[in-house]
């Protein structure tokens, strides 16, 4: 039996809950039960995990609960399922977040409107054009400097290599950030490249067809009711696009795939999420929650 959270080999029986026996990790103090569920939970781990997979393909959380109900022959509240979605959709964008990616020399950039509770918001987005790996994404309230200066530290600091050219609309909020974030003096190695009417388009359209899948996978969740439920669910967004969702045009692989990272999906969210909480051990210590 080794730790859910750290992996080790060290772990003390203390006592049954209901007749399963409960662990005690020596290593990282965490305690667990003996069965084969995401540490606290008590559906199984891959009941859960589908449950996410169907969420992010599209399904509807009523959908969902009746297709978990079908199959598994297990009976979970509507709240419950969105729970999970949003618990595991943050664990896991923060995992990935921490992993160091090497891109391409020609990133796109631009921004798209998202209504929040009938409140216009910004989502912002950065993409490489090789390997069509979301670099970054950025949700605000306005249309400013600092919201964009936010997504291109959030794209600076994932990426090993600077890009070789950003390309990007009109907008006046590219500029400043960029030369913030992106600009040397000595050494002028990544370039801007904005792009009005027509030319923009065309330069740009990498990213639109981006927001077009963000838009349609929005379309389907309606009743968008805060900015920080819709944060965790662009979060998820995110996972599943990099992540789990093979591209036409990288010949079947995801974005990942596409850059090179090696990263185990073979059980889709389920395995993301295995990874994600090992991850956690290491970053912030352990805490059980049953």
């Amino acid at each position: 039996m080794n730790c859910k959270k750290c992996d080790s080999q060290k772990v003390v029986k203390i006592g049954k809950i209901k007749g399963v026996q409960r662990y005690k990790c020596k290593e990282c103090k965490a305690t667990f039960l003996e069965n084969d569920n995401f540490d606290g939970m008590r559906t199984q781990k891959h009941v859960i995990a589908v449950a996410i997979g169907f969420y992010f393909d599209g399904m509807s959380v009523r959908k969902i609960q009746e297709q978990i109900a079908y199959i598994f022959k297990v009976e979970v509240s509507q709240v419950t399922i969105h729970k999970w979605i949003m618990k595991y959709s943050n664990l896991v964008y923060d995992y990935v977040s921490s992993l160091k990616v090497e891109f391409g020399d020609n990133w796109h950039v631009d921004e798209t409107a998202i209504k929040i509770k009938g409140n216009q918001h910004w989502f912002w987005e950065m993409i490489d054009e090789d390997t069509r790996f979301m670099v970054a994404g950025h949700l605000s309230k306005t249309r400013t400097n600092k919201d964009c200066t936010i997504l291109f530290q959030d794209a600076a600091t994932r990426a090993v290599n600077k890009p070789r050219f950003i390309f990007a609309d009109g907008c006046f909020a590219y500029r400043k950030p960029f030369n913030k974030v992106f600009y040397e003096r000595c050494n002028k190695y990544t370039e801007l490249i904005q792009n009005v009417g027509i030319n923009s388009r065309r330069t740009n359209n990498i990213v639109e067809r981006l927001h077009g899948s963000l838009k349609d996978m929005l379309r389907a969740r309606r009743g968008l009711d805060s900015m920080e439920k819709t944060e965790l669910l662009l979060k998820g967004w995110f996972v599943h696009y990099n992540f789990l969702r093979p591209h036409s045009t990288l010949k079947g692989k995801t974005p990942a795939q596409a850059a090179g990272l090696d990263i185990d999906v073979s059980n889709k969210w389920e395995s993301l999420i295995d990874q994600a909480t090992k991850w956690q051990a290491t970053q912030n210590g352990v805490r059980y929650c049953e």
